[in-house]
């Protein structure tokens, strides 16, 4: 009787872990991001600037944030 009321236990806190997460998708869902209009001039420029840098192999390129971290820690 005991297992029987711990298993409908986690299946409840299951149930409310899936509801919440539900609710978090359906919130990044509607996350929009403003145009690039909406940002100052300036920063578009340097951001271009780096980017051709970047192309041009004069900056270094990072395949995820992990490996961003990892070069600070060397």
């Amino acid at each position: 009787m005991e297992s029987s009321f711990k298993n409908r236990n986690i299946e409840a806190m299951f149930t409310r872990i899936l509801s919440k997460l539900e609710r978090i998708e359906d919130k990044l869902d509607e996350t929009s991001y403003p145009t690039e209009e909406a940002f100052n001039s300036d920063f578009i420029e340097r951001v271009n600037a780096a980017n051709n840098e970047i192309t041009k192999g004069k900056r270094l390129e990072f395949e995820s944030m992990d490996d961003f971290l990892n070069s600070i820690e060397q």
